[in-house]
């Protein structure tokens, strides 16, 4: 009896699946020591943008600190709102241009220790290489804290601590970076539960100090409370 003319293509499909992967094991076999130049080769950094994926598509992002919005423009296809606040005209001069006809961005000007937003209005707020520029530091986060809903989330990233005394020149840093145990007790004070403080590992082609992420979630009893000075703890100061 004679196989079928599908049976016959079913076979040879199946052969060229099977040296399709038979390739693609002995290219990641070879090439592991170089797959990640590789891929950002091929697609650049970009290509990490799609685990924003799993942001959920109701929340409300608060990017402070927004500078020319970049980081607005990356979470915006994934969430229903992103309020971008920065201080800088030039700042937002440029973050107006960069997300000209994106609909679900407000930008608006204000400081970050007087936020243009109301009480619990953002589900998260982001403080993204911000932090080390601010006089008070806890102050910040405090002011932040408020803008949060009950069960909203902060996340800062930032320096570890390091002895780069040409950023404060260059760059105007006022804060060389912050530990675990400092930033703790300021998001603990601001009504932050659920700390937690991770090192980022550092980019082969980044010339700055490691840097870290950091986030706590607002308590459902939280409510808005003044900041005490006394309670920041300092850490690494420039003068």
């Amino acid at each position: 009896m004679h196989s079928s003319a599908a049976e016959h293509d079913a076979r040879r499909t199946q052969a060229v699946l099977a040296e399709r992967s038979t390739r693609s094991q002995q290219f990641f076999s070879t090439s592991a020591g170089q797959w990640d130049k590789m891929r950002l080769e091929l697609f650049g950094r970009r290509a990490d943008v799609a685990l924003l994926g799993l942001l959920d598509e109701a929340w409300t992002v608060a990017d402070l600190g927004c500078g020319t919005g970049a980081i607005t423009q990356s979470l915006a296809p994934f969430v229903e709102r992103v309020i971008a606040v920065d201080e800088s005209g030039a700042m937002l001069t440029a973050a107006r241009k960069r997300l000209h006809g994106v609909e679900n961005v407000d930008i608006r000007n204000g400081r970050l220790e007087a936020l243009p937003l109301a009480d619990g209005e953002v589900d998260v707020a982001l403080l993204f290489l911000v932090l080390h520029y601010v006089t008070d530091p806890a102050r910040v986060i405090s002011e932040a804290v408020r803008v949060l809903r009950p069960g909203g989330r902060l996340l800062v990233l930032d320096m570890m601590p390091h002895d780069r005394q040409d950023l404060r020149q260059a760059m105007g840093h006022q804060w060389q970076g912050f530990d675990a145990a400092t930033l703790g007790a300021w998001m603990q004070a601001a009504g932050l539960e659920n700390f937690r403080y991770s090192f980022l590992a550092p980019d082969p082609d980044a010339k700055g100090p490691t840097l870290f992420a950091a986030s706590g979630k607002r308590s459902a009893a939280a409510k808005k409370r003044g900041h005490n000075k006394a309670d920041a703890v300092p850490l690494m100061k420039t003068a």
